[in-house]
């Protein structure tokens, strides 16, 4: 079966660049003059640095779709990579006058501009310095790459452009977050020391190998790093949330909250500080605080499903249920995985006198997740509320099956264990529920 370009162009964005490859050669060995399977070959052949293949593919390309802006764009780019200018100049202005414009357009031409012509024939040819920085079209390939998730790609383009520009922090910058995401984390320090070691006064390079260290547990030299880039720039907000996480991390919540409220301060729309202080918040139990860092959250976010999870918990330990319902039904409705949200809505449930929905719930939670002892736990005290005793002394021996310490398991065994007699097991389920002596009175059972 003969590949589609669609193959192609899903393995070349999946970063299976040698499969990517393969596919676009045989396309042409069909279709020689196929337009996407040229241009795409030859950015392929860019990104690792192979321009000499690249350039008969990307004119090829050209010539035959001339009207694809995009093509023009990227021969001129590899010409200007490929040290020469006097050629670009002429494809770009071809290209202009075919009606090729925009932002792109325009800084191939700043490029054009600050280079002065050199000779591209002879056996003596000059030629130009090499460039000391990146180019805007790489920087935001890379960058796209980047935000597109396409990580492997990024990697490739990041690592030459620190071959090619070894001394441009900007490389260093972005191998070190390609890195992080790629879960390398020692070898994004590196990359992250290079970049702050080229630019000590850049504070996103300090925030950045903060970020690093704290992945790798490094957590006073995280909060060292972001410090150093608040110091260097007070108004960075991102290293205030930054820093708060590793404070967090340390057990310094009432530093934490500080810092989170700080990024919020600075930066009116950060969605993620909203969030995290509204998680210390809860912790510290600032619970009307919290519910107002959360309500920030999900009206910067209505789909935040996390968010509106945990704007549901705080509202139930406020005691408000009705609300708390509200919130978790949001969460589970945009994010139907969301297991936490649907057991904290089964208690909810319990609370406002709803035990059939609550078992619901419950077991769409366990569904989820079939060793979530405190659900197995909770499904056993909707099951008795309803009167099914054999039901819920299962559900609460599930839930202690899966931890043989957990309150919610052995608190309900035990009560049922004694309402059927069984005394001396029943205490026994108590005592570990309630770590305290539980003795007879003439009123029944009662807890020291």
């Amino acid at each position: 079966m003969q590949p589609t370009i669609e193959k192609a162009v899903e393995a070349h964005k999946a970063g299976k660049l040698e499969e990517a490859e393969a596919l676009y050669r045989a396309i042409l060995e069909d279709q020689p003059q196929h337009p996407d399977a040229n241009h795409n070959l030859g950015v392929l052949a860019v990104s690792v640095n192979q321009l000499a293949a690249a350039l008969p593919l990307l004119k090829t390309a050209l010539e035959a779709n001339p009207k694809q802006g995009q093509y023009w764009i990227s021969y001129v780019d590899a010409l200007i990579r490929n040290h020469q200018p006097e050629t670009a100049r002429v494809v770009l202005e071809q290209g202009k006058e075919m009606g090729l414009a925009g932002e792109q357009v325009d800084t191939l031409s700043q490029q054009l501009a600050s280079r002065s012509a050199e000779p591209e024939t002879g056996r003596c040819q000059r030629r130009s310095p090499k460039r000391t920085s990146p180019s805007q079209i790489e920087v935001n390939l890379l960058m796209k790459h980047y935000e597109s998730m396409l990580y492997v790609e990024a990697e490739r383009l990041a690592v030459v452009m620190t071959q090619e520009h070894p001394n441009h922090e900007f490389g260093w910058k972005a191998l070190g977050a390609v890195l992080a995401a790629l879960g390398k984390r020692d070898e994004a320090v590196i990359a992250n020391q290079r970049a702050v070691a080229l630019a000590p006064t850049d504070a996103e390079a300090h925030s950045n190998l903060g970020a690093t260290l704290k992945e790798l547990g490094r957590l006073e030299d995280a909060e060292a790093s972001h410090r150093q880039a608040i110091a260097i720039k007070p108004e960075y907000a991102p290293a205030y949330n930054n820093l708060g996480i590793t404070l967090q991390e340390l057990g310094k919540l009432k530093d934490a909250e500080a810092s989170y409220r700080t990024a919020t301060v600075l930066q009116p729309d950060y969605l993620e500080a909203y969030y995290n202080r509204g998680v210390i918040l809860q912790e510290l139990g600032r619970l009307g605080e919290a519910e107002s860092s959360y309500r920030q959250a999900v009206a910067l976010k209505p789909d935040y499903a996390e968010a509106h999870s945990n704007l549901g918990q705080t509202l139930q330990d406020l005691g408000r249920m009705e609300d708390a319902e509200v919130s978790y039904q949001k969460a589970v409705a945009l994010k139907p995985g969301l297991t936490e949200a649907h057991n904290n809505l089964g208690v909810a449930l319990l609370e406002l006198g709803r035990p059939e929905d609550a078992a619901a719930s419950l077991r769409h939670a366990i569904s989820l997740k079939p060793d979530f002892a405190e659900a197995h736990a909770n499904l056993g005290r909707a099951l008795k509320d309803l009167g099914r005793i054999d039901d819920a002394e299962t559900s609460y021996r599930q839930a202690l099956a899966i931890n043989p310490h957990g309150f919610g398991g052995q608190a309900g065994l035990g009560t049922i264990e004694i309402s059927r007699g069984r005394h001396a097991e029943g205490l026994s389920k108590l005592r570990g529920a309630y770590g305290s002596i539980i003795f007879s009175t003439s009123n029944g059972w009662s807890i020291k």
